[in-house]
């Protein structure tokens, strides 16, 4: 039986290359399908993620040529490419991608969000969960191993499910869980619910990227990828914001704003969810990308959101400034194509091709054609995210160091005094009392924070409801006192010299096993947040420059040559003005990559390319944020050494 040939599109003759594009009928190349490979059989080219569709040969009858003497080559790619590029030229830029556009970066700025929210948390959950000191890096460390396993993981599925359903299934994993870990009453589980909502969330960016890329043709590509660097600093100006609004502004406070059943960071967390959730309900509007379906042998479901595309667009935001229903392109009709039907290759055989694919991807990252792409843009996305998330692990705890002698410093020393009926109701902070004598005192619903009683007496006072943090009596005596209803134990904030005679102690709450820090403020955490977020907006208008004007080896040397300000800064501000700094060229590089992977791999490989660029960044920023504070010296010269690495490979980047 004769196969039944479909011509999608004539070809476009040299003489109607200079032409005006008014339709599918003036695309660049001849594509020419049959129904064998639609419907994947022997050469399996209507099964979803097959690579090698562009293989099936040609119709025996087919002529050996188009219409311009040209033999069709079905092994190259860029048949495919070009067929979508010159498609999305004719759709042009308008209703259709601007969906894209809003769900992809409600996306990413969630992402953002969830990851600039951890040291805004800190402060509450480490007093409610009982967090000990060493435990506290592990909150973000955990973020970065889930995001590296969510990255690699979605970026592979999203060349199998779609870009589309991709996003849709991380950012549900994330918003769900992401809910779940406010909820959560241990350290324990709420750091199990944090691993899973960061590996939802891991997939966001690799995925956002590549969907966001090919609903937009060549020249307009990058601009279009710029909402993606804005949508981040967005995210964490908005973490920002939502701390300031919800969370308690100073560590006394925050203390005290734990007696409620459900504190200020679980709804802080809650509302963290907003863009992620915000994102999902914009995707209902919007549509896969036809790249994508092209690729995976869906030309019929391609073809017809090409022509979806161009009925959406009637005003554009690029190409002709104005298309509607009554005088849309007249020869650009879907109804003059004669289309193929679709038959779906059965399940099983869409399993074991799928996980045959899944290993391919990988090996074919690494093979001549794109083994130096891969390391190149890996290496450099690596080295540049380690400096960043060593320098937000840094710089935080260089302030608060430096804090921590301002504060004891001013601590007040009372020495050989004697108070008599005296009413404590007020926060006592930073003070020290040496044999100090209290008669008939009485301290009631107060905070103590880092106040020392030593060889002190208490003779007739009553401490209730009592709140502390690093408060110690050594030696102290006494007599005829009740200890009610306070966070203080024997062995503890008692230590084993104190004395009580007739003393009553009842009700005591078994406090955490760690003293809560409460010298941390909001402000400072503000402050930082708002210097890096608008370095990230700066780094967006930067890049509406031409990559020639600035380009990646040159953001590399200026990371080099920035590093003495790492060790010479000495001030607050000083520290967070050069976060930002290598904030706003970081950024500049994560963008240049994400460019790069959608520009330089083939569609079944961007999403499986740009998972694991990013896994490995996430990796290596884990790593250096276990590794702890170096100094300010050494901090200087790791900063210096990254980027100096990331220098030479960052001269393969266009």
């Amino acid at each position: 039986m004769a196969e039944e040939h479909a011509c999608l599109v004539r070809a476009r003759s040299d003489s109607e290359g200079s032409s005006k594009l008014g339709s599918f009928g003036s695309i660049a190349r001849t594509m020419t399908y049959t129904d064998d490979r639609l419907s994947g059989t022997e050469s399996g080219g209507g099964e979803p993620g097959n690579t090698s569709h562009m293989a099936a040969s040609p119709p025996d009858n087919a002529g050996d040529a188009n219409e311009s003497g040209e033999l069709l080559d079905y092994n190259d790619s860029s048949v495919l490419e070009q067929f979508h590029e010159d498609a999305l030229r004719q759709a042009g830029c308008g209703l259709s991608q601007a969906r894209v556009l809003l769900a992809v970066s409600l996306a990413i700025a969630g992402a953002s969000l969830e990851l600039s929210a951890i040291p805004f948390i800190l402060p509450s959950a480490e007093i409610e969960l009982c967090i000990l000191p060493h435990e506290k890096n592990w909150l973000v460390m955990i973020s970065l191993v889930g995001g590296s396993l969510g990255s690699v993981g979605w970026g592979v599925l999203a060349e199998r499910l779609g870009r589309r359903r991709t996003l849709v299934s991380c950012l549900a994993v994330n918003a769900v869980f992401a809910a779940i870990a406010a909820f959560m009453p241990t350290y324990g589980t709420f750091m199990m619910a944090r691993f899973c909502s960061a590996i939802g969330s891991g997939g966001i960016v690799p995925t956002s990227y590549t969907y966001l890329g090919e609903m937009w043709y060549r020249s307009r590509r990058r601009h279009a990828l710029l909402a993606c660097p804005a949508a981040a600093a967005g995210g964490a100006l908005l973490a920002a914001a939502l701390g300031a609004a919800v969370l308690p502004p100073t560590g006394p406070t925050t203390l005290l704003e734990n007696n409620e059943h459900f504190s200020a960071w679980h709804r802080y967390l809650l509302l963290c969810t907003l863009p992620i959730l915000a994102s999902l309900v914009s995707l209902i509007w919007t549509q896969e990308s036809p790249r994508y379906l092209l690729d995976v042998g869906r030309e019929v479901d391609a073809m017809m959101l090409y022509q979806s595309i161009h009925s959406s667009n009637q005003i554009r935001l690029c190409g002709k400034s104005h298309v509607g229903a009554a005088n849309a392109d007249p020869d650009y009709r879907l109804g003059e194509l004669a289309l193929p039907g679709k038959r779906r290759p059965p399940a099983l055989h869409h399993v074991r091709h799928s996980v045959k694919m899944f290993w391919q991807s990988f090996f074919q990252l690494f093979s001549s054609a794109y083994r130096r792409t891969t390391l190149s843009l890996g290496g450099v996305l690596l080295f540049m995210m380690a400096i960043q998330y060593y320098l937000s692990s840094y710089i935080p705890a260089t302030v608060v160091n430096m804090e921590s002698s301002e504060f004891v410093a001013a601590r007040k020393t009372i020495t050989n005094e004697t108070f008599t009926e005296e009413i404590y109701n007020n926060t006592l902070e930073n003070i020290e009392y040496n044999n100090v004598t209290f008669n008939k005192c009485s301290f009631n619903n107060i905070l103590m924070s880092h106040v020392m009683f030593n060889n002190c007496s208490f003779s007739n006072v009553a401490l209730s409801n009592v709140k502390t943090s690093f408060t110690n009596f050594k030696s102290a005596v006494f007599v005829n006192s009740t200890i009610i209803d306070t966070d203080m134990e024997v062995g503890r904030e008692f230590d084993e010299y104190c004395v009580f005679n007739s003393t009553i102690i009842r009700g005591m709450r078994g406090g955490c096993a760690r003293h809560a820090d409460l010298t941390s403020r909001l402000g400072g955490l503000l402050a930082e947040q708002s210097y890096v977020a608008h370095a990230g907006l700066l780094a967006t208008v930067v890049g509406l420059l031409p990559a020639v004007v600035r380009p990646t080896v040159a953001i590399c040397v200026a990371c080099f040559l920035l590093s003495p300000l790492v060790f010479v800064a000495q001030s607050e501000t000083a520290l967070y003005v050069v976060e930002a700094v290598y904030r706003l060229f970081i950024t500049l590089v994560m963008y240049a990559v994400g460019v790069n992977v959608v520009d330089s791999y083939p569609a079944n490989l961007r999403c499986t390319a740009h998972g694991l660029i990013m896994s490995v960044s996430y990796l290596g920023g884990a790593l250096v944020r276990g590794a702890g504070d170096a100094g300010a010296a050494l901090s200087a010269l790791l900063c210096a050494a990254l980027a100096l690495a990331a220098a030479p490979l960052a001269t393969n980047l266009r």
